[in-house]
């Protein structure tokens, strides 16, 4: 007998919201549980024509539950507040690439994702409009055409770090922003926060509920039915364990906090983790390894908007080892212009560097057996080490970063070099990747666990692979489409 109850959606951050959102516009009754409270500080951020001059947010919080093994010195960072992390993101959306395909499958089959660019294209083009993006319109082989609602274009100034780019076969565009040209004043310490925009709206109409202080602890499989029937979950504000039943899952609780879930999910017919019968669940983990850059220029250029140097060709570079250069222009920056008296323009221009990494079964997040559960919540082991060919790689974007201005004859000089610590992205994802075979994945195609037909898993977990690119548009067109083939199959009583 089909189980009854909402689709339950874990989490509210963006791919939560927008599982949650697809969920309810196809018909589908809709419950979201949020580890956070209804009332959490979520700061405030005021914006004219995209610029913000105006902002306020809680800091960003590591966890304290958890040991770090491999490289010690790595980060975890946690918001539980709606919204999730989203209330501390920079809002950048670049879509992935066909390529970004390709150079996974060329890593092999461990690393082939079983979705193409080509399959997730149209989710792209209908999550998009949902962020209001301000971006280039131009087609590159590294960045996709996006559907921006407002065009953003270099200054000439920049034509010859693009012709100079591409002599070493990169290539130079805007770096597309949610609400990046809006004039705004909205509950969040960013400008784009999935809860307050996507959520909110539609809770007030009607089409979904959520549920707050419900920290979600575990999945209850039924032996006889064969599925998920029920959520558990602890009350925060009460410390009562609670339950609610469902017809289905959506996980999107982001990396660490999906796998953890699932792993805490341990039943007779799944004595590992729900989903982990090849011991896949939690492994994989991979993060955007991150440096900075600052470069001291003989006179000041344009800031805004900020311009984005892609990563080397797949020709030029190991499979699943690329980089790419973000250049920094918030509300600091122009700021610092304004007070050097040439507004918009600085002789001092930084970019943050992010890496990929291939994903290896020793990273991995798992329950910690040597500690105790607070309230049903275990303590995790995480383990993160980046391979000697990520700083080789970092290194190299960086050389290559101020090759590209000196060949446009900007005179670059080095002011500054860091190589931050692993989890600084705040990126990370891999714990439940995508894979045809249950022996590489914990999903399918379809996002749905291997084995567990009425679960699904939607946010940055499902990653085979970790391209260049800040991962979250990717994710949200991930959850839509995730979503919408469940609301199909649920509708078809498939499910």
């Amino acid at each position: 007998m089909k189980n009854s109850g909402p689709v339950v959606v874990i989490g509210s951050g963006p791919a939560g919201a927008a599982a949650a959102l697809f969920l309810a516009k196809a018909g589908i009754e809709t419950l979201i549980l949020e580890a956070g409270s209804k009332e959490a500080p979520l700061g405030f951020t005021a914006r004219l024509r995209g610029f913000t001059f105006a902002k306020r947010r809680p800091p960003l919080q590591q966890r304290p539950d958890f040991t770090a093994i491999g490289d010690t010195a790595m980060k975890l960072f946690e918001e539980l507040a709606p919204g999730g992390l989203s209330n501390h993101w920079s809002c950048a959306v670049p879509r992935f690439a066909d390529e970004d395909f390709r150079d996974a499958e060329r890593a092999g089959e461990a690393h082939t994702w079983p979705v193409s660019y080509a399959d997730l294209a149209q989710w792209y083009d209908r999550v998009e409009p949902l962020l209001g993006i301000a971006g280039d319109v131009r087609e590159t082989p590294h960045v996709p055409n996006g559907r921006p609602k407002h065009r953003w274009q270099l200054s000439r100034e920049w034509d010859p770090v693009v012709r100079a780019a591409e002599t070493l076969e990169r290539s130079v565009v805007v770096m597309p922003y949610a609400n990046g040209s809006a004039t705004m004043a909205t509950r969040s310490g960013t400008a784009f926060n999935a809860y307050t925009q996507l959520v909110l709206p539609a809770v007030h109409a009607g089409e979904l509920a959520v549920l707050y202080d419900a920290q979600v602890q575990r999945l209850e499989w039924s032996a006889q039915d064969k599925r998920v029937v029920a959520v558990c979950y602890r009350n925060t504000l009460t410390g009562r364990q609670e339950r609610v039943r469902c017809r289905a899952v959506v996980v999107a609780a982001g990396a660490v906090n999906s796998a953890q879930i699932l792993l805490q999910s341990s039943s007779a017919d799944f004595p590992a983790g729900l989903g982990n019968e090849h011991g896949v669940l939690g492994r994989y983990l991979h993060d955007h390894p991150l440096a900075k850059v600052v470069v001291d220029l003989p006179r000041a250029v344009p800031i805004h908007p900020a311009s984005y140097l892609t990563r080397q060709s797949l020709e030029r570079s190991e499979p699943l080892y690329a980089a790419a250069c973000m250049q920094w222009c918030g509300a600091p920056a122009l700021v610092r212009s304004a007070l050097q008296g040439h507004p918009g323009r600085s002789r001092q221009v930084g970019f943050t560097v992010f890496g990929t990494m291939v994903p290896r079964p020793e990273n991995f997040v798992a329950l910690d057996p040597d500690q105790p559960t607070n309230g049903g919540q275990s303590q995790l082991l995480v383990s993160l080490e980046y391979p000697r060919e990520v700083y080789e790689t970092l290194e190299r974007a960086r050389d290559e970063l101020l090759e590209v201005l000196r060949l446009a004859g900007w005179e670059p000089r080095l002011n500054d070099w860091t190589i931050e610590s692993p989890g600084s992205s705040v990126h990370y994802g891999g714990t439940c990747r995508m894979h045809v075979s249950p022996r590489y994945g914990v999903v399918d195609a379809k996002c749905r666990i291997h084995g567990v037909p009425n679960v699904a898993v939607a946010d940055s977990s499902v990653f085979t692979t970790g391209p260049e690119k800040n991962p979250v548009l990717t994710a949200m067109a991930l959850a839509a489409r995730t979503s919408e083939l469940l609301a199909r199959d649920l509708h078809d009583h498939v499910l």
